[in-house]
């Protein structure tokens, strides 16, 4: 999925926290140059979207899941009172809780198997190599945003 594409049936949770970091009224928890693996929307319960690199630079991504429902057969996605478990054969990968109508918590998070480094608990979140602690990210389209963006002011491009 692409940063500027989002899928129209998402909406996202007014409130996630993740980590001991707490984000309100955050569109996007990560994004990789230009790339957003995860998603987490509202919904009865937690609503997920999945996209891995599919290839080693990362060049073009393959969607995993789409609205909590798995498109590859070992990616299972699992749901129990009120969250939503997102499994592989290399364990779970995710593990979102909606608490209220307008929050959700990441219990557990492990992008690691897919070549993405974070990784992280109720108590942490690692990105890259960089330990997330007590944040509060409010209004924001974009929580962490690693690589991609424009280089030029839009409608003013370099010229020949």
């Amino acid at each position: 999925m692409k940063i500027d594409s989002l899928p129209s049936q998402y909406e996202p949770f007014n409130q996630i926290e993740i980590g001991t970091n707490s984000l309100t009224n955050v569109e996007v928890l990560f994004s990789l140059n230009d790339n957003v693996p995860l998603l987490i929307g509202f919904g009865k319960e937690p609503r997920i979207w999945l996209s891995i690199p599919a290839d080693p630079k990362g060049g073009k991504w393959q969607k995993l899941v789409r609205d909590s429902k798995s498109l590859h057969p070992k990616v299972k996605v699992i749901r129990k009172d009120g969250s939503i478990v997102i499994d592989t054969p290399d364990g779970a990968v995710l593990n979102v809780k909606k608490l209220s109508e307008t929050m959700a918590k990441v219990v557990l998070i492990n992008l690691r198997p897919f070549g993405i480094n974070i990784h992280g608990d109720e108590n942490s979140l690692m990105v890259m190599n960089s330990n997330l602690v007590g944040n509060s990210f409010v209004n924001v389209k974009v929580m962490v945003g690693i690589g991609g963006g424009r280089k030029h002011p839009k409608g003013v491009e370099p010229t020949s």
